[in-house]
């Protein structure tokens, strides 16, 4: 029987001797400070489906490996790419070496080399690099801590379905599938302040954004359905779509960031968001228990399923 992505992991770890806890980049001490390092591959098909332009392929591929740098609060040094891609025309190459370094340099950063190989599909996949004195990392979250998110969510997700089935009338979501932005800044800000516990990014999903804190920080959350922010339309796509809003966010790769808080910083860690451009909403509670949602009246466990390799 095939292993999933999460027995893969376990396993590769177990095998190549990693550390047991889990962080979107991994943290490597360094003359006096940590080397943030993470790396990130995105593939024609599972990551960009058929229509995706190749400008917004670059953008994507970067900003992921991006995001994970802001997840540990990090300060970025640069990123390489590798290039895995069929025969292309040079603009189609052109394209997707625009939306690179444009990503890179629209978050103060820059690529500074890769690999190229010739594969059957794009495939891009990126090396990021940066530091900072003390990592956020998915394991502070403290009981009572506000579980947080800095966005809206839901419009990847909507945006995938709407290329990989084809369907039309969802410009706006399209666009920010295509355009995602890392919360690089902010994390830095929050994490230089003090003011976040434990932090990971959506790339893999509202669920699994919530259990991967938990799990590694062994504590439970109470999340209320209803105040979890929804990226404008996607309800509307959910409704006509006939797809439940809990299954588009639990897709991910919204490259918002989930964070716990400490009640006493909230509102001044809500105060730095704004700054940064984007809203900081409330979502839940740390607790000693399970990870349970609040939805419709009723309160109920909350699965970790959302997007994974190796589907089985």
């Amino acid at each position: 029987m095939a292993l999933s992505e999460r027995e893969i992991i376990e396993l590769l770890k177990k095998e190549l001797s990693l550390p047991a806890a889990f962080e979107d980049a991994e943290a490597i001490p360094f003359k006096g400070t940590q080397l943030i390092v993470t790396t990130d591959m995105l593939s024609e098909g599972d990551d960009f489906p058929l229509g995706t332009p190749h400008y917004a392929m670059g953008w994507i591929a970067s900003a992921a490996n991006i995001s994970d740098l802001g997840a540990r609060g990090a300060n970025p040094l640069g990123f390489l790419m590798s290039w895995g891609i069929p025969a292309l025309a040079e603009q189609q190459i052109r394209e997707i070496a625009r939306g690179i370094r444009e990503c890179a340099d629209f978050h103060g950063t820059k690529c500074i080399g890769g690999d190229m190989n010739q594969t059957e599909k794009i495939n891009l996949c990126g090396t990021a690099f940066g530091w900072t004195d003390k990592p956020l990392s998915r394991s502070g979250a403290r009981e009572g801590d506000a579980i947080a998110v800095t966005g809206p969510l839901g419009a990847t997700a909507a945006a995938y379905l709407t290329r990989w089935n084809r369907l039309e009338g969802y410009d706006g979501l399209l666009a920010r599938f295509d355009r995602p932005i890392a919360r690089l800044d902010l994390m830095q800000e929050l994490n230089s302040k003090g003011l976040v516990n434990a932090a990971i990014d959506d790339s893999d999903g509202f669920a699994p954004s919530v259990h991967g804190i938990c799990s590694e920080s062994r504590k439970g959350a109470l999340l209320r359905f209803e105040d979890v922010p929804i990226f404008n339309g996607v309800g509307e796509f959910a409704e006509k779509e006939k797809k439940d809003l809990l299954y588009l966010i639990n897709m991910g790769n919204d490259y918002e960031m989930f964070m716990t808080i400490a009640e006493e910083n909230f509102e001044e860690a809500k105060k730095v968001a704004k700054k940064h451009g984007c809203g900081l909403s409330g979502v839940g509670r740390i607790t000693s228990g399970k990870v349970l949602i609040e939805r419709d009246g009723k309160t109920e466990e909350l699965p970790a399923k959302g997007f994974a390799h190796f589907s089985v």
